[in-house]
């Protein structure tokens, strides 16, 4: 549970670590730990508004060993093993060089400023018993860095007119390690990286237009693998043809063209799983001897735009495996054919490629976070997706330590991630449903009974607020919108419970008896799609929707009603006190409670939090009327009479939505998951 929110644990003080370990226990399906958390004394810290009943846990996964925040989004990551060390490598687009062991999550030296811009182009290998990370820039250098130092071993410029847009690092035939790079002028240039410090020049491969780029060992050769695909602009990128190309890196010289089969195919060494074997030989020196056969793969490079191709470069495991935007294609480079049709993976960003307990397989990195974990023989996935980052995986990557297979990830959440692929699976209750984001949240009594109603990009969950799960299946209606929903609200209508919601992808609005879950004639139309909308609500039990600037649409009468307040960023409109109120924050300012009658300001400018303000709420709690807000990954509360603050709640990840129940209690959304807080007593 610690690990589950590591990055927030690290710098935040003890009531902080309070509230997100109690969360987290929840969020594990363990609500008695929760509660023993949440009773703990904390030193010079006031107690907590809340304490946490329950919460989903859809970011959760039992096979995250650590996650590692770094100060900007990660471009680029690769491992490397070296003096039985095992390290995840990070390259920055602030430009910084991070590297940590994998066995402790412990960092790895100090972060080294690699270049003036990001690092776009990183790789890894061993010289002289150190690991080293190979680095490219918008600089136009290539730069060799030794990790336990930080020390710069080496630069090699790549010319006034060129930079290195993808790298790699392979074995020449004499198992000398060379530095492989894709540059802008269509040259591909070949280091020995031993000699970079003597400004040796290099084996020049003239491809053309290079998409992506790998290495590999062929038939006992160190051959360069090029991906090819038209260059932009040149012909439809979703029907223009992908080459791969396989390069003699010693001559420069073409040496065949996958799917022109050979005569006679090169044999390669047995690929049945030995996890010893595996483990001795992490990092690919096969030692003095010649027999011993090297059983793993590893991933070599990436390309987060059109194209990537990864295969193996110090072992004959002779796959190869190349994407676009639309489906990923796997290579035998044995038979230089391709294996199966290639097949539809929507936007696959970066892969890695490992023989995982025999079998070849792929980690396939999406645009949405998830990594899948894929069988080659079948092209199937093997295991369930590796879950829990924020935002797009930019880099992926393997490594055997100890005998475990991990797999590191990093991507534009600013974190990078180390997951345990033999890990069990997980155990203990938990609440799921959506497979993305939680985008609209709403609280109701149907039947008597407290619910919530989440809306994400695959439609509409109703659950029990007291943690029973799921209700039924999700809403289906009659119109021909999309299931996406990014704005819902309830309210009563002819004297039932009613939801109101808006399509993300079709901004039409459906209206939903919740009782009988069914769709309402005659309130379903395209007229209440105003882009302008900022969220709905119920006014008078009349539902309205309310714009960024505070203007109130009555969608019945079709008519604007009440006085707009005199600050933008209107964030709920609720009824406290007898009153509909309007609560807004803009920017850094402080949150304002307005009455929509009259546009009075009702309390103080609300202040004390941090950051910008992206959702907001009002309710009671304890007899006295107050107001929540959410601010990055902190809720806050106030006083709404007196404007003093009450306290705040930490949560792992960024609050996207909040609302408080009429007993008090407190539904929040954050990530993809959500929380029920009930009030301390």
């Amino acid at each position: 549970m610690y690990r589950a929110s590591g990055h927030v644990h690290r710098d935040a003080g003890p009531g902080v670590r309070r509230q997100v370990l109690a969360l987290d226990a929840a969020r594990y399906g363990n609500r008695e730990l929760a509660r023993a958390i949440a009773r703990v004394a904390v030193r010079h810290e006031r107690d907590d508004p809340w304490v946490v009943q329950w919460a989903t846990g859809n970011d959760l996964d039992s096979r995250l060993r650590y996650a590692l925040p770094v100060p900007a989004a990660v471009v680029v990551l690769a491992t490397v093993v070296a003096d039985d060390a095992a390290l995840a490598v990070a390259g920055c687009r602030d430009g910084t060089l991070h590297a940590w062991d994998l066995a402790t999550g412990g960092r790895y030296g100090q972060a080294v400023p690699a270049h003036p811009d990001a690092v776009t182009t990183l790789a890894t290998t061993v010289l002289e018993g150190r690991p080293v990370a190979v680095t490219g820039g918008f600089d136009r250098t290539v730069r060799v860095w030794d990790l336990a130092r930080g020390d710069l071993v080496a630069t090699c410029s790549t010319g006034a007119d060129s930079w290195v847009k993808h790298l790699a690092v392979g074995l020449a035939d004499d198992g000398r390690p060379v530095v492989v790079g894709a540059c802008v002028d269509d040259v591909v240039r070949v280091w020995d990286l031993a000699a970079l410090s003597q400004h040796s020049e290099p084996v020049t491969l003239r491809t053309g237009f290079v998409s992506a780029l790998a290495t590999a060992v062929l038939d006992g050769r160190g051959v360069v693998v090029t991906s090819h695909s038209p260059e932009p602009g040149a012909t439809d990128l979703i029907t223009g043809e992908e080459t791969v190309r396989v390069w003699d890196m010693s001559t420069g010289r073409e040496f065949c063209t996958l799917g022109d089969r050979p005569d006679e195919p090169p044999e390669f060494a047995d690929q049945s799983y030995d996890r010893a074997a595996e483990v001795d030989g992490d990092d690919g020196d096969d030692g003095d001897d010649p027999d011993r056969e090297t059983r793993q793969c590893v991933s070599l490079d990436l390309n987060a735009r059109a194209h990537f191709l990864v295969t193996d470069p110090a072992s004959e495991c002779p796959m190869a495996v190349s994407a676009n935007a639309y489906e990923v294609h796997v290579w035998d480079l044995s038979t230089r054919e391709q294996v199966g049709e290639p097949v539809a993976a929507g936007f696959v960003e970066t892969a890695a490629v490992r023989v995982l307990h025999g079998r070849p397989t792929a980690l396939l990195a999406s645009a949405h976070g998830a990594v899948a974990v894929w069988d080659l023989s079948t092209q199937r996935p093997s295991r369930p997706p590796l879950t829990g980052h924020k935002a797009p995986v930019r880099g992926v990557s393997t490594a055997v330590v100890d005998g475990r297979h991990l797999a590191v990830t990093g991507g534009d959440d600013g974190s990078v991630r180390i997951w345990d692929l033999d890990g069990e699976t997980e155990t203990g209750s938990r609440l799921t449903g959506h497979t993305g984001s939680v985008t609209a949240i709403a609280t109701a009594v149907v039947d008597g009974g407290c619910v919530i109603v989440t809306g994400s990009d695959t439609g509409v969950r109703i659950w029990d607020l007291g943690g029973d799960g799921q209700l039924g299946e999700p809403l289906t209606g009659r119109t021909t919108a999309g299931p996406g929903v990014d704005l819902l609200t309830v309210g009563t209508a002819d004297g039932r419970p009613t939801l109101l919601t808006r399509g993300e992808r079709h901004p039409t609005v459906r209206v939903w008896d919740l009782t009988t879950r069914q769709e309402l004639h005659g309130r379903s139309t395209s007229a209440y799609s105003s882009p302008s909308i900022a969220f709905f609500a119920t006014v008078d039990h009349r539902f309205v929707g309310v714009t960024g600037e505070g203007r109130v649409w009555d969608l019945t009468a079709s008519r604007w009603i009440g006085v707009q307040p005199r600050q933008r960023g209107a964030l709920a409109l609720e009824t406290l006190a007898g009153r509909d109120v309007l609560l807004t924050s803009c920017g850094a300012e402080g949150v304002h409670l307005w009455d929509l009658a009259t546009g009075e300001l009702l309390a103080p400018p609300l202040t004390g939090h941090a950051g910008e303000v992206r959702a907001g709420a009002t309710g009671t709690l304890d007899g006295r009327p107050v107001v929540v807000a959410g601010a990055g990954r902190t809720v806050w509360m106030w006083d709404a009479s007196s404007g003093q603050q009450l306290g705040a709640h930490a949560f792992p990840s960024r609050v996207g939505g909040l609302t408080m129940a009429p007993d008090g209690r407190l539904v929040v959304g954050f990530g993809a998951d959500l929380a029920v807080l009930t009030p301390r007593h």
